[in-house]
């Protein structure tokens, strides 16, 4: 889960990979270039070679963020296809805070956090993760309900709003507390009133 960076590979993916991880950890705010480079191991001239300024490095780690959460490196899958699936997603990311120490929350969210009003090109990378995340939740509820495997009246799209607030809100409150227990709760108070859902459905 936690993120290496190697002394191999191309310099730009290096300080991709060392910025994720230090965004992840402490913020954008928080993380100097200089933090960065040492990390990375590279240079000042080739940052600004390929990022120009901090900002263009955060929109990569965001774009690198979207395309290893879609694919099939990602550790935990997003294509959701059953309901084994959701649990598996769900408790995911109370094991990946433990695995932590419960000193991290979303990668996604974190950064989203640090970002102004005035950055509306970074502002929008995030958006289109937690969208392309909400659709993975609502074609999966949809095509649930399409098989009668929910009431008639759950409406997918809320229900995806539902599971993804628990998730952010478990990861956020776990790194304040540092302890997982209230997340672990709800997710397994989540778990429970879907498979009531399920039932109802029967």
């Amino acid at each position: 889960m936690k993120t290496r960076v190697s002394q191999a590979g191309n310099a730009r993916q290096r300080m991709i990979l060392a910025a994720q991880d230090l965004f992840h950890r402490q913020g954008i705010h928080a993380t100097s270039v200089d933090q960065i480079l040492k990390s990375s191991g590279t240079g000042k001239s080739q940052f600004a070679h390929y990022f120009k300024n901090k900002d263009g490095l955060v929109h990569d780690v965001l774009q690198n963020l979207h395309l290893w959460l879609r694919g099939p490196e990602a550790p935990v899958n997003y294509h959701i296809k059953t309901w084994d699936d959701l649990e598996s997603w769900l408790r995911f990311f109370v094991k990946a805070q433990d695995y932590y120490g419960c000193d991290r929350a979303c990668p996604v969210s974190t950064i989203g956090n640090d970002l102004t009003e005035e950055q509306v090109l970074l502002r929008q990378d995030v958006r289109i993760i937690f969208e392309w995340v909400r659709a993975q939740l609502t074609r999966f509820f949809a095509e649930r309900k399409a098989l009668g495997e929910l009431k008639d009246s759950v409406d997918p799209e809320a229900l995806a709003d539902f599971c993804i607030v628990t998730v952010q809100g478990g990861l956020l409150l776990g790194k304040i507390t540092r302890n997982s227990t209230n997340f672990e709760n709800a997710v397994t108070h989540a778990l429970a009133y879907l498979e009531q859902l399920r039932k109802a459905a029967r």
